[in-house]
């Protein structure tokens, strides 16, 4: 188990830090660490402190920091995933796996077809924090607000949309995402919801020109689908920089 968390930069006065409630509690409980554990904090930002534990006996942890880093998204592009409303269980295992595999940035989407209209955002942050910790991330994905599907289109993105009835796989697309990837270095993907997307979607989705990609022959869940086009995108892509 990680002993990795996070901490608040206002938290950290020169070479000391403490810990909020529930970091604490995670040291403390979950992990059973004590005095003199080393850990690894970060701020989200992208910097990351090793730090040794002196006090816990306020049920609140802190310490001194042994030594900071600095660590930068090494990755050439960024992708922006729409998130789309839908059960709570499968939303949560479409957002951390999303987190761990390196999402830039999310914004959850009320489609024509969601069964949900609105999203708790301290609990959707609380999964962030918690799927970076466990992957070890030091800069945190981007949250926005809840959008509709137009309003979260952005015309200077390569946009890719993920259409049962599509003809081409992704691989099959890969030429015109590399060709669109030589002017900008952002990528829109987009999952349906449970139900898929309404006729309107769909013709907006080629109106707007999105690259529409299937993922194989079987009709996959919206989390399920999430996982397999990050994941090949991300294999594309690193294999094109």
């Amino acid at each position: 188990m990680s002993n990795y968390s996070y901490i608040d930069k206002r938290n950290i006065k020169n070479s000391t830090f403490f810990l909020d409630e529930k970091e604490s509690h995670h040291i403390i409980s979950v992990l059973r660490l004590k005095e003199d554990s080393e850990i690894i904090l970060t701020d989200g930002r992208g910097t990351v402190y090793k730090a040794i534990i002196k006090d816990l006996n306020k049920r609140l942890v802190s310490g001194n920091i042994l030594s900071q880093k600095k660590i930068s998204d090494k990755k050439k592009y960024e992708i922006h995933l729409a998130l789309p409303l839908i059960k709570n269980n499968r939303f949560k295992i479409a957002l951390e796996k999303s987190i761990e595999l390196g999402v830039n940035e999310l914004t959850p989407i009320k489609f024509d077809k969601s069964i949900k209209s609105s999203i708790n955002n301290e609990k959707i942050l609380a999964i962030i924090h918690s799927a970076c910790k466990q992957s070890m991330r030091a800069n945190f994905p981007k949250l926005n607000q809840l959008m509709t599907f137009e309003q979260w289109y952005d015309p200077n993105a390569i946009n890719i949309a993920c259409v049962i009835d599509s003809q081409k796989s992704l691989y099959q697309q890969i030429d015109l995402i590399k060709d669109n990837f030589k002017n900008n270095k952002k990528i829109n993907l987009m999952v349906g919801p449970e139900g898929d997307f309404s006729d309107e979607e769909k013709n907006f989705i080629n109106d707007k020109n999105f690259i529409k990609i299937n993922l194989g022959g079987t009709i996959l869940r919206t989390e399920t689908a999430i996982v397999s086009i990050i994941s090949i995108i991300n294999e594309l892509m690193i294999n094109n920089e």
